[in-house]
């Protein structure tokens, strides 16, 4: 069973169409793909509630 990482990763490769990381660096990857993800979307969520909350 492939962990989470695993799958977010190779969803982005897939769906975003970016080049696959280079052998033995496919966990860094991963980690690195779903770290930004995670990051963005924390993103647009605070600036989300930062814009409900003044108006």
């Amino acid at each position: 069973m492939k962990s989470l990482t695993d799958i977010v990763s190779e969803s982005f490769i897939w769906g975003v169409g970016i080049t696959r990381p280079k052998a033995g660096k496919e966990r860094l990857a991963a980690y690195y793909i779903t770290g930004v993800l995670a990051a963005t979307i924390l993103g647009v969520l605070g600036a989300f509630l930062f814009v409900i909350t003044r108006f």
